[in-house]
């Protein structure tokens, strides 16, 4: 009996245990599930940060290369001015007799006086035989430097610190084909020489870029300074080489390497800790002038915009992959609650108030998605500014360059240059274009035109594409019976531009491209559609291609089209804008056989008058003794703008900044200019601020009216408004076209006189 009654009490305490076992394994895997989830997220997003780290160190490093290789053509460009300058110098120079010392040191000033060698912070000095240097204050001893051209080379460049003159200079050493005598017994001068203030070197590798808060160094060969400013230092020391041997590198990297590739590449950059901060450098040789460039800026300013997208980026990325968690850790949990009817009621209701805060965090989400989107236009605004800006100094020196009838390989090589800056700014433009459509920020704009304009606009642009081309062009244009539409002509004009500019690309010398322009009557009274077709017998496209090529960055892989480079977005923005006109675009095309575009747009009919009131042209006049205030705080910009304006005869004067100009237009009499070029982004008082103070002087009414253009690197249609709020008359977009800015000046200057 007792042995049964052990029996039954271990069988109940069996069966009391198990339940309490699978109530524990029941809530066991839950937070065992969940906390294998929570370990990957960790790792997941550990993981997604470092590599986006890596990349945005990749991407600073590239940024910095390409800033810094922007910066050392600037420096060549400009030095190489120097050479044109001894040049012009030896020319006049060499091979004349001086009757003494005196009559020397005197032509030795009209020479600087000349040639203004005054404004390139420039000198001129001639070296006899012996090595005695001569400048206009007469006999300075043996010059230092004179051991630098025992080597028999004509011409030579290098850092002079001599004692024969104070200060630090860049000496260009020309010797001269017949020397120059002096006195009786004609002592001969060999040598000429240009020495360059080192300081004045500075607007070349100088960038306002970054905010101001980059440094730029010129280093000697043995790693010290050519000129040391400490106002704009950062490291601290003058020996940079060694500070840089020194400095702790946050990647696994050392000087010796950094040196090593920027033999090999004539380029480096890289990132480093000095005093616990870091920063990034960027090393360019100048190997024609035995120096170094280097560009030194803080980590947090290099690619800002980029690092706050990727911040932004990873936490709705965390937020997302949470949300993801809890809801699976939800799911599992509500599985296993449901066999236990008697709390379905509360688990509905942890449920709703889950999913509430789910909901929350979803909006929470939304508002990190649209901060990022708002990141997103600021970098491309910002982006378009920023390389707009060294754009317009390469697109202007080089046709500055290329006015002054350069030799024809030098003019080759500009013409070359000319040709890639312009094909650059058409890949910028292309890209920030198909964000702006995409965020709603370009509209459909029509305005009475004549039609036939648009066509003939489009058929002088065909003709500058097929010049240097055999190819065949046939027309066969329609005459509209109404001519006179509404209609956004830039749009349509970009449209048959891109269209007829890829079917001269991919097609061969030989071949032949066909332009038909035709009208109907529209689907609504007063309207006409207009058709245009373009035809090809180029490489063509495969069928699967075909239905892609509206698509962004669609390029189809074959070597027929991978050899011309571009964004893959010219055809995305093309049929984005017949879309905005509520047209269509059609396409057809067989590989090695040719294509065929077609497309249509509606139109509106208005009358002659209102086209008329449309196009009234400027008039033509003579810009000699025009005055100009231009406010431009970018050195180069400044220096282009002045040389071809002061070519037309213009005279020019200019301010560093906003509140420069503003001062200049007070202090002068009313009357003493005819017109203002005004920039927007500049230091102390910007552009717009500046065109309000002038508008605000009602104390001179008779000139507070003077026309003010803006003259800026901020290009979008927004910009361009804010420009008119401001109280300015134009809008003119960097990089400039002088030919935009005459047209701007004549017209404004017109309505004035």
């Amino acid at each position: 009996m007792n042995t049964q009654t052990d029996s039954v009490q271990n069988t109940t305490e069996v069966s009391d245990t198990m339940p309490k076992q699978k109530r524990i394994i029941k809530y066991i895997i839950p937070v065992l599930f969940a906390l294998a989830l929570m370990t990957a997220l960790v790792i997941g997003v550990s993981y997604v940060r470092s590599y986006m780290m890596k990349q945005t160190v990749q991407e600073r490093s590239s940024q910095l290369e390409e800033m810094i290789s922007q910066i050392r053509t600037n420096l060549d460009i400009g030095l190489e001015t120097h050479w044109n300058l001894v040049a012009g110098i030896k020319s006049t120079v060499e091979g004349n007799h001086y009757k003494n010392e005196q009559k020397l040191s005197e032509a030795i000033d009209m020479l600087e006086k000349e040639f203004r060698t005054e404004l390139y912070g420039c000198r001129v000095m001639l070296l006899d035989t012996m090595g005695t240097a001569h400048l206009v204050e007469g006999d300075k001893g043996i010059w230092d430097d004179i051991g630098r051209l025992a080597d028999g080379q004509e011409r030579h460049t290098f850092v002079s610190d001599t004692s024969n003159v104070d200060g630090t200079f860049l000496a260009f050493t020309q010797k001269l084909s017949l020397p120059i005598t002096v006195g009786e017994e004609k002592n001969k001068f060999t040598h000429l020489v240009l020495l360059k203030d080192i300081t004045t070197l500075k607007k070349y590798y100088t960038t306002e870029s970054y905010g101001g808060n980059a440094a730029t160094y010129i280093i000697k060969e043995n790693g010290t300074l050519a000129y040391y400013d400490a106002q704009d230092d950062i490291v601290g020391v003058k020996n940079i080489f060694k500070a840089l041997e020194n400095a702790d590198y946050v990647q696994d990297r050392s000087f010796e390497d950094i040196k090593k590739h920027l033999k090999a590449e004539g380029v480096v950059a890289t990132n480093i800790l000095i005093d616990q901060t870091e920063y990034y450098y960027c090393l360019a040789t100048l190997d024609i002038y035995d120096m170094t460039l280097m560009l030194l800026i803080p980590a947090q300013y290099v690619a800002a915009s980029t690092m706050n997208m990727m911040n932004s980026t990873i936490r709705v990325v965390i937020i997302i992959m949470t949300i993801m968690a809890i809801l699976l850790v939800l799911a599992f949990v509500s599985i296993m609650m449901v066999q236990r009817s008697n709390q379905l009621v509360k688990i509905e209701q942890e449920n709703n108030q889950e999913l509430n805060r789910l909901r929350l965090a979803a909006e929470e989400a939304m508002v990190a998605a649209e901060s990022a989107n708002k990141a997103k236009s600021t970098f491309l605004s910002n982006m378009s500014h920023d390389i707009r800006t060294p754009m317009n100094a390469i697109i202007g020196f080089t046709n500055i360059g290329l006015k002054q009838n350069p030799n024809p390989e030098l003019k080759n090589c500009l013409e070359k240059i000319s040709n890639s800056s312009e094909h650059l700014l058409t890949l910028i433009n292309d890209v920030l274009d198909i964000s702006r459509i995409e965020s709603g920020k370009i509209k459909f704009a029509p305005i009475p035109t004549d039609i036939r304009a648009v066509t003939e606009t489009v058929l002088n642009i065909m003709h500058g594409f097929l010049s240097n081309r055999n190819i065949e062009f046939r027309t066969n244009l329609a005459e509209p019976k109404t001519p006179y539409v509404l209609a956004d002509a830039v749009r349509i004009r970009e449209v048959l531009v891109n269209i007829l500019g890829n079917a001269v690309k991919f097609t061969e010398d030989g071949g032949t491209i066909v332009f038909e322009t035709n009208y109907r009557p529209g689907e609504e009274p007063g309207h006409i559609v207009a058709c245009y077709r373009i035809s090809d017998t180029g490489v063509g496209m495969s069928e699967a291609f075909v239905e892609h090529i509206f698509d962004e960055f669609s390029q189809e892989e074959n070597s027929a089209r991978t050899q011309y480079k571009g964004t893959g977005l010219g055809m995305t923005i093309t049929k984005r804008y017949v879309d905005l006109m509520g047209g269509t675009i059609t396409v057809k095309s067989k590989k090695n056989e040719g294509s065929t575009f077609i497309v249509e747009c509606p139109l509106e009919l208005t009358e002659e008058s209102m086209v008329l009131k449309q196009d009234i042209p400027a008039v033509k006049m003579d810009l000699s003794g025009v005055k100009i205030l231009m406010a431009e705080d970018n050195e180069l910009n400044a220096e282009i703008a002045m040389v071809q304006l002061e070519e037309l005869g213009i005279q020019v004067t200019r301010a560093s900044n906003g509140k420069e100009a503003v001062k200049l237009f007070a202090e002068n009499e009313p009357g003493t200019f005819d017109i203002i070029l005004m920039d927007v982004m500049m230091p102390e008082m910007n552009g717009y601020e500046a065109t309000e103070a002038i508008r605000a002087m009602h104390e001179r009414p008779e000139d507070c009216d003077i026309p003010i253009i803006a003259m800026t690197a901020n290009a979008f249609a927004e910009d361009v408004q804010a420009s008119i709020d401001a109280g300015m008359n134009g809008h003119i977009a960097k990089p400039i076209d002088i030919d935009e800015v005459i047209k701007a000046i004549v017209r404004n200057v017109n309505k004035k006189r």
